[in-house]
């Protein structure tokens, strides 16, 4: 297995398959689907499982060996990723039903996973686990600022914890996955993280949204506002301000048919994630739970499948505007819509 193949080798491009550790990806979705294809493009073999056949059979065109279920693709790779929509989903594949992964995996193997899940189901895995000889790591991801340029140009940060000697192990894969990687100490710690960013990214497209508005509704220009605010301290250190024009100004999530890559849904169960962990902490967190009132009004209205940028049309109704404008670098017409 692979506790005997040095780390440095796995990432060699010319190193032999043979030689290289099996990788397995149980989820071939948005994230799981494209990890596998950029493993693919590295020359490892990869194999792959998902509920949903096509999306095995479009990585399997790609060179992808497609299983039959979790139980089959753990009997075969030596590390295993799992990139799943809900840490249920996450506890069904890894422990429950004869077909789960801890049915046939190998002493030695490393398990992976990717999804944002729970804290207290990420310890929960590791332990259960351990008796069988596995070592765990939680790496979720996050998305880069947009703009953020780097050698991988993938637009992603791992957030990886666990056992420092197994990260230090698999490093070399975990960079081929994104463009930084950040260990962030003791298994949990990465999904801990991964909360807590996606919980303060929410909170401040919220008071974003409402200084736009308030902009808006006193005879501010749409481009007047956004510069004001990139050009300001707050924009030069926030990333949604830049993503703006792309993810709001545009209105490119009024249209569900571009199968966005981060949901309202995904989002509200990833606040309601730091919510709990919050409450076990003991950590007031007004802001968050504010915040997750919006989202669930837009779960109640139907709109769980649209990009997490549509959340920001409940505040335009409340001020009576609408922030829309097609953005340069400069100076450039913008419809205004007030209501």
């Amino acid at each position: 297995m692979i506790h005997d193949i040095n780390a440095s080798e796995w990432q060699s491009s010319d190193q032999s398959c043979k030689e290289r550790p099996k990788l397995g990806l149980i989820g071939c979705g948005n994230i799981g689907g494209r990890q596998a294809a950029n493993f693919l493009a590295h020359g490892y073999a990869v194999y792959v499982y998902d509920i949903k056949s096509h999306q095995m059979s479009a990585l399997e065109a790609q060179g992808a060996y497609p299983t039959s279920s979790c139980a089959d693709l753990a009997a075969q790779a030596d590390i295993i990723f799992t990139a799943l929509p809900t840490p249920d989903d996450v506890l069904a594949a890894v422990l429950e039903g004869e077909n789960s992964l801890v049915q046939t995996i190998q002493p030695g193997s490393i398990y992976i996973d990717v999804t944002t899940n729970s804290p207290e189901i990420v310890l929960q895995l590791n332990k259960a686990l351990e008796p069988y000889g596995v070592a765990m790591l939680d790496a979720p991801f996050n998305d880069c600022p947009v703009g953020a340029t780097s050698q991988q140009g993938l637009g992603l940060a791992v957030l990886a914890s666990g056992d420092p000697v197994v990260f230090e192990r698999v490093e070399p894969i975990l960079k081929l996955m994104a463009d930084h990687v950040l260990y962030c100490g003791a298994i949990g710690n990465g999904t801990r993280c991964k909360l807590i960013h996606n919980a303060i990214n929410a909170v401040a497209v919220q008071a974003v949204s409402e200084g736009i508005s308030l902009g808006l509704a006193n005879g501010l220009e749409l481009q007047t506002i956004w510069d004001a605010l990139r050009l300001g301290a707050f924009g030069q250190n926030a990333g949604d301000i830049h993503g703006l024009p792309h993810y709001w100004f545009s209105r490119r999530f009024d249209d569900p048919s571009q199968h966005p890559a981060f949901t309202i849904q995904l989002l509200l169960k990833d606040l309601r994630l730091s919510l709990q962990m919050a409450q076990q902490s003991n950590v007031p967190v007004g802001h968050i739970a504010l915040t997750i009132q919006d989202y669930e009004e837009a779960e109640r209205r139907g709109w769980s499948h649209y990009a997490a940028s549509k959340v920001r049309c409940l505040q335009e109704e409340r001020a009576r505007v609408t922030a829309q404008g097609n953005f340069s670098t400069g100076k450039s017409g913008n419809d205004i819509v007030s209501g």
